[in-house]
Order: structure tokens, then sequence, then C-alpha cells
């Protein structure tokens, strides 16, 4: 019966009301119980068999481990020992900016190199046996699976950035305890890892290091179909290659057809495809550069760096391992590293961790009304008026964007004057959002939280 009452939670809280963040999880951490299944809103957990009694110590991992149900970021901040403090981008020990000095690696990366100079130096250092990331399938197109690997050329040559909710801890039983793992996610991925690390240590000590993505939002699939229209292109079918940040920083989206027709988009031109398919985990949770790994890289964004087209990342160091390995990539003259402060890391990505730091609450907010809700025990106070005006004017335009009419009317319109169009009001939106939403992020406090979710940690 236990067993029947853990997977109706599972559905209850995250399934059901649209929570789940796709991780994959669930069919991870269980015997053949669930099976990650495609739909138009990313992929899903499928119950395929009846639970057993046997079932339910897997089953009491996932619910405590699910992104879905919202993590207790303040509390586990305190298992993060690092040197320095911050409720915007988790406790760290240093930052930098910081870029691979090897052509190949920058020429195959979606910004700086950094985490494939780190996993390349992790196997070659023997500091873990494997690396775990995702990649796409070989001859595939937008097929992914979570590769598991220590051939050198095949890390150099994984895929760059994919923007479309993919599953990638659902093969976390394939994992040899007996080996030594490096795991490489978006920020929830990390936070499941490092809440299975915690809670059941000896069952997950095999996953060593955890390297986060800096990850702002996330699309269903979809989207490449759409852009396909947009360019008089009938199905997927017809595409041979995609590349979502292809050729010089910061990249742009270039699909090849099997006709050897090469469509091409700015990065910030191809972000219209966001509005019509954001996926909802990515506007319920405040992490946006995962808390709770050893270190988190992202896009360097300041008008200096991006003018001279060459690739920058920024680094959060969390760990004193990492902390040694990035300084001896330096030394080694394989990465360039400048340290910088928390306020130019944050003006960075300030936007973005606004979006999350105060709309992921105000969204959630409104969604208690119609069912469950991912619970954190920290959120925002004081929020002004004029914030959450612009918060129901950003719900206005993605229920617009996101309805299936809207979608099929858009489709068919030009790609690039979509993106020019959207860069534009893009642009006009954050010069007259900015004022207030960076006024409320220099002014952010946040208050605790005590809630059901916090008590399963103790």
């Amino acid at each position: 019966m236990e067993q029947k009452i853990l997977v109706k939670k599972i559905f209850q809280d995250v399934i059901n009301p649209g929570n789940c963040f796709h991780c994959g999880l669930c069919e991870g951490l269980s015997k053949k119980l669930f099976k990650m299944s495609d739909s138009v809103r990313g992929p899903i957990p499928k119950l395929i068999r009846k639970p057993i009694l046997k079932d339910i110590p897997d089953l009491k991992k996932i619910l405590h481990a699910c992104p879905g149900r919202g993590f207790p970021y303040n509390y586990l901040s305190t298992k993060i020992h690092s040197k320095k403090k911050s409720k915007l981008v988790g406790n760290y020990n240093d930052l930098f900016v910081a870029s691979s000095n090897k052509k190949d690696i920058r020429q195959k990366s979606s910004s700086g190199g950094v985490v494939r100079s780190l996993l390349i130096e992790l196997i070659k250092s023997k500091k873990v046996d494997f690396v775990c990331m995702l990649d796409g399938k070989k001859n595939k197109v937008l097929d992914f699976d979570l590769l598991i690997t220590n051939n050198l050329n095949k890390i150099l040559n994984v895929s760059q950035s994919i923007y479309q909710t993919t599953p990638l801890l659902h093969r976390l039983k394939n994992l040899k305890k007996n080996k030594r793992y490096v795991f490489v996610g978006l920020p929830e991925h990390i936070a499941s890892l490092k809440v299975l690390k915690l809670s059941y240590p000896k069952e997950f000590d095999h996953i060593k290091i955890l390297i986060s993505i800096y990850s702002g939002t996330n699309m269903y699939p979809g989207a490449i179909e759409f852009y396909l229209k947009g360019n008089g292109i009938k199905t997927l079918k017809d595409v041979r290659k995609i590349n979502w940040r292809y050729g010089e920083w910061p990249g742009k989206l270039r699909i090849i057809t099997k006709t050897n027709r090469i469509l091409s988009l700015k990065k910030f031109y191809y972000n219209y495809l966001i509005p019509f398919f954001i996926s909802k985990n990515c506007l319920i949770t405040p992490d946006f550069t995962g808390e709770l790994s050893d270190i988190s890289v992202g896009d360097a964004w300041s008008p200096k760096l991006e003018s001279k087209g060459y690739g920058y990342s920024v680094i959060i160091s969390r760990s004193k391992l990492l902390d040694k390995i990035i300084n001896n990539l330096q030394k080694k003259n394989i990465l360039s590293l400048k340290k910088i402060n928390l306020i130019n890391a944050i003006k960075m990505h300030a936007h973005m961790l606004e979006f999350k730091k105060v709309g992921s609450f105000l969204r959630i907010e409104k969604l208690k009304k119609k069912g469950p809700v991912p619970q954190y025990d920290l959120e925002p106070v004081n929020v002004t008026f004029s914030r959450r005006l612009i918060e129901i004017i950003i719900g206005i335009i993605i229920s617009f964007a996101s309805s299936n009419i809207i979608k099929s009317s858009f489709s068919f319109i030009n790609s690039n004057f979509m993106g020019y169009l959207f860069q534009s009001l893009r642009k006009f939106w954050k010069h007259m959002s900015k004022p207030t939403k960076r006024k409320g992020l220099k002014n952010l406090k946040f208050i605790k939280v005590n809630n059901n979710r916090l008590k399963e940690f103790f």
C-alpha cells in the first residue's frame, strides 16, 4: 500500500500539476518502474508497471530529490563549505572570467571552453574515471542522451549548448559504484544529485564532482520545427545537422538540410523562439547558477567582452579541489583566468538573476491557487507594485505566444524578420524594465520560509 501512496504523491505533487523538470530522475532511480516519454510539453515520466513493495526505497529517494517539489536552498547552502556567501549566486570561493588557450577546444565550445578543459584535465589527472554529460546521438537530429565516457576525443567533440528540455538523470542506474564520475548538468540536475549525495552518501559516493551550466530559459520540443516552417522547410526529416551555437562567439543557430541548404540565425535573434516554447520548469525555479555545484560556468556577458567576438566564461568556484584544478590549468597555460568581484559577476547576468530570484516566486505565488507548487525555504520580501506589474505583462506575453493558435499563425513568418523584431522589442523591454528590475535586485532581501519540504531534510 505504501508504494501506491508514494507513486500517487509523485503524480499529485509533480506530474499532474505540470511541475515536472523533465530530469529523468524517476527512471534513473527506479527499476523499470518509470520510463521517460516524449510529449509536446517535454519528456514526462510514465508508469510502465504496478509498483511493488521493493520499490519503496527508490520511490522515497525520487520524492526526496525531485526538483519539481523544490529544494531548501538556504538550508542546503550550509552544506557548501565555501569562503563567501551570496543569496544570488550561491556560496563560493572565487569568481573568474576565463577562456581556453587551446584553439581546438575554443572552436568546438559554446563560449570559453572552460567545461571541456576541466573535463579533459579531470580524466588526464585521474581524479575521475568517467565524464557524464549530455550529447546528441550519432547521425540523429534533436535526439540526445547521457554520454558516459573517458574518451578525450569524445569529450572534445561533445555537443554544444542544447536548448531543449531533455532528461539527464535517467541513466543513473547505469553508473558503477566502483568507478568515479564527474557530472555536468543544469542547476536542477546538479541540485538533485547534491541532495542524493548528502542524504544517501554511501549510495552516491561514486558521483565525485558536480559541474553546473548556468541555465536561464529552456524550450519545449517543437521550437526547431517552428523555425523550419518560417524558412519553408516542412519537416525535421529534411534536416541533416543542427548547431545551436555555431561559429564565432556568441554563435548562431545553424541548420544544414539534406539538400545542403544552410540556415543560420544570430543567437540573440533565435531567442525569439523562447516566448512560444518556454518550459514551465525554468519559470518556477530560483536557481540560475547551479548553487549546489562544485563549480558553475556560464557565458561572460559584458559589452567589452562581447565586442571582441571571442568566447569567455564566468566561473563560480565552490570547492577546494576545483580551485586547485583551475589554478593548475592557468599555470599550464591551458586556461586564461581573471578574478572578478561579485558585483561584476552579477552584472553579467543581472536580468536573468532577477527573473529567477524575484520572478519565479511571483509566478509560484500565482500558481498556488491552482494546485501544488515547488517549495523553497527563501522568498523575496517587499516586491514593489511596479515589479509585480512587469511580471503580469511577462505572463500575458508567454500565455499569448504559447497558445497553439498563435504558434500556428506565427510559424510561417520569416525567422530573420521575427528575430530582428524580437531583438528590437527585447532591447526596448530591457530598457523600460531595467530601472525597476535592477533597483529591485540591488535592494533584494529574503525571508526564511518554513514549510513541509524543508522539514523533510531534518
